[in-house]
């Protein structure tokens, strides 16, 4: 799951809940899970105060502009070679466009999990369509992380559109995403050496195991429960906010990660600095494309 999620990363700039497989047991509906949860702490502003945040995940009209630019690129090349091509318009980044991971598990009772969105109606291209688009199947190129190798066209519309953006930096900018995605990944695996953090964690299953919940994880917890489930009916979602609010979870947790967070992109400053100089490099010229 960890490769699939950077690897969306590097295409969206988008990011997942890791998956994990693990059992809970629930042995009962009384204790806290019978009444009203708390608000817990605001976790979106927490997490959009991580250090990861704006690189990965923060809407912005710099990354509108890049993706508008390189979907009308990419629509004057097709028409060039004789193809109609028309992908939606790219939507401007508003309030209700901003989203987070969720690396604790459940944030609040109407936490939207992500679901697969509904199936587009297949439409078959030709070969020479899809050529134009993508260019040959056996030209690609490859951007290697630690543990995923991501590959991409290097030929065709949606490729030549690239170009006007990045020029010869196709590739960097592919392994500086992947290396941003991987070091995302990585705090948060640190973070489970945090004391602070651990303690919170023993906090949280305490209360889940007065309210009749044997589990240690709250992601796995999370993962554990029908992707259908009703977050604000459900007794053990109910058990897991009234627990994270009653220790003051999500604060700690998300304070902590921010630490780990940081550790991580001060150890890794070129990977920074190349993603701002690449950033910088397509929002000049997604300007001028856009004029």
């Amino acid at each position: 799951m960890e490769t699939r999620r950077i690897t969306a990363l590097v295409t969206a700039a988008t990011a997942v809940v890791v998956a994990a497989c693990a059992a809970w047991v629930y042995a009962g509906r009384s204790g806290p899970s019978t009444a009203t949860p708390r608000p817990t702490a605001d976790a979106g502003r927490l997490s959009a105060r991580l250090p990861f945040h704006p690189l990965l995940h923060a809407p912005s009209e710099r990354q509108w502009r890049i993706a508008e630019a390189e979907r009308r690129l990419a629509v004057t090349c097709m028409t060039a070679h004789g193809h109609r091509y028309a992908p939606a318009a790219i939507p401007r980044p508003s309030t209700s466009t901003v989203d987070h991971p969720l690396p604790f598990g459940l944030e609040s009772l109407t936490t939207a999990t992500a679901s697969p969105a509904p199936a587009a109606t297949e439409h078959r291209e030709s070969k020479a369509f899809l050529a134009a688009l993508y260019g040959p199947a056996d030209r690609r190129i490859t951007a290697r992380g630690t543990s995923i190798k991501v590959s991409w066209p290097a030929q065709g519309c949606q490729a030549e559109a690239e170009k006007r953006l990045l020029g010869s930096e196709r590739l960097r900018w592919l392994q500086v995403s992947i290396q941003l995605g991987e070091g995302e990944e990585q705090a948060r695996k640190n973070l489970d050496k945090d004391p602070a953090f651990r303690a919170a964690d023993a906090r949280w299953a305490r209360c889940m195991r007065v309210a009749g919940v044997a589990t240690d994880d709250p992601v796995n917890l999370l993962d554990s429960l029908p992707r259908d489930t009703d977050f604000a009916t459900n007794p053990v979602a109910r058990a897991d906010i009234r627990c994270k609010a009653d220790t003051d979870y999500l604060r700690t947790a998300y304070t902590r990660l921010a630490v780990v967070q940081r550790a991580w992109l001060d150890a890794h400053p070129a990977a920074v600095a190349s993603w701002s100089s690449l950033m910088q490099r397509q929002d000049k010229a997604a300007t001028d494309v856009l004029g």
